[in-house]
């Protein structure tokens, strides 16, 4: 923790700095991570060698195109002992998951630099939009988090609600605790704050309602702006790469944190997108050691401006983001499951390679399932066994072989994907 309160100190004031000052500690910071990456894992050293590049040929931002991005197939296929730096247990590190935004949850392993630099990421971000340490906060996740060292001391309260509690329970929750923040995934805000203006609840003021992990569409921004009286603030980030992008009050975009990752938009041809225009987003985190992340290409779409935001800060801003989407399966009896479920539910079995939950019908779900056919019984089994404790029994729950793909009009597969038509 005290790193990453050092780390917390350190980046503050980045976002409004000059251009110059921002390119040199990009550059600085690339110079360094380059070489540690071709020197200490083997993965890395291996793209670079294919590349035809030595770590002194990457010097400058200019530089950085020359270096192929890292597709995800890159994560789901190479041993973790090949991502990881040289000499490091993947089993002494901190495994994680990615929530699956293509059907396949990706591992990710950190080490004890990496696990102080999410939370001091995600600390920064608050810190921005003017997070106060004797805020309370009231977070809704699928799993509680950790209780950090400074809570000890009664600064940053925080208290955890489960996203599988009823809207009127986290209603209830919301209104006993009395935080000045909130912070949830939208499709958690909207029902919320559709639950309060039904019951015509008005709860205590919010300084600040974060919004992440799922688009924010303009109609649950207004929502949750009218049921709380404070507009969302949009967040982005990935579970491979820390939270690295922020909306202002301006809401002109999300604003980079240009300090420690950079972000190109490269349109389909690999080459940088004109400004603005929407393209593939690719990340270099400057921070990670212990599994580098180096040109990661995230599978979102968005634009990329420059120039001073009204706000004052200088740092470049994605707009137009087109992130995972977030579909909802609906129960016959009224309750909803949002993705995060499902993650937290599958991502727990080690033989389930991809999976895809699908609703096409109120009273049918159909769970696509790539794993070894060897394996296909017992996991399916388990799956069926895991699933049934949040299925009522009139809802028919089908498993299938992976098989082909459907078609999808984002061309990008999600893990939850809803065919209801609830216009």
């Amino acid at each position: 923790m005290l790193y990453a309160a050092f780390l917390l100190a350190r980046t503050c004031g980045w976002s409004r700095a000059a251009p110059p000052a921002l390119h040199a500690l990009q550059e600085r910071r690339l110079r360094a991570l380059v070489a540690h990456a071709y020197a200490r894992v083997p993965v890395h050293r291996r793209r670079l060698e294919a590349a035809g590049l030595a770590p002194g040929a990457v010097r400058t931002l200019a530089d950085l195109p020359r270096i192929p991005t890292m597709p995800k197939r890159l994560l789901r296929e190479a041993p973790l002992e090949e991502l990881v730096v040289r000499g490091f247990d993947p089993a002494r590190g901190d495994l994680v998951r990615t929530s699956g935004s293509t059907g396949t949850p990706l591992r990710i392993v950190r080490g004890p630099r990496e696990v102080d630099w999410h939370r001091a990421a995600g600390l920064r971000v608050l810190r921005e939009l003017g997070f106060r340490w004797t805020d309370r906060t009231l977070e809704i996740r699928a799993l509680a988090g950790p209780t950090l060292a400074v809570q000890r001391f009664r600064l940053a309260p925080k208290l955890w609600a489960s996203i599988l509690d009823p809207p009127g329970a986290l209603l209830r929750t919301l209104l006993e605790y009395r935080p000045q923040v909130l912070c949830a995934t939208p499709s958690t805000l909207h029902e919320l704050a559709a639950t309060a203006l039904a019951e015509g609840v008005r709860p205590a003021p919010l300084r600040l309602v974060i919004s992440d992990a799922e688009p924010l569409v303009p109609t649950t921004r207004a929502l949750v702006a009218r049921a709380f009286g404070t507009d969302p603030t949009d967040v982005y980030g990935l579970v491979e790469l820390s939270n690295f992008a922020f909306e202002c009050h301006e809401h002109r975009g999300l604003h980079l944190t240009a300090d420690t990752h950079v972000v190109e938009v490269l349109d389909d041809d690999g080459r940088p997108a004109a400004p603005g225009a929407p393209g593939r987003v690719v990340v270099t985190d400057l921070i990670a050691r212990t599994m580098p992340m180096l040109r990661y290409e995230t599978g979102d779409r968005a634009g990329l401006v420059t120039g001073r935001c009204p706000c004052g800060r200088t740092s470049p801003r994605l707009v137009e983001l087109v992130g995972r989407a977030a579909d909802v399966v609906v129960l016959p009896d009224g309750r909803r499951l949002h993705w995060p479920y499902f993650h937290e539910t599958l991502a727990r079995f080690d033989d389930l390679e991809r999976y895809q939950v699908i609703q096409d019908d109120p009273h049918r779900l159909r769970v696509r399932v790539l794993t070894r056919p060897e394996r296909w019984g017992a996991l399916t089994a388990r799956l069926r066994t895991e699933l049934a404790t949040q299925l009522p029994a009139s809802m028919t729950l089908a498993l299938e072989p992976w098989g082909a793909e459907p078609e999808d009009p984002t061309r990008k597969y999600r893990p939850v994907l809803s065919r209801l038509d609830r216009a």
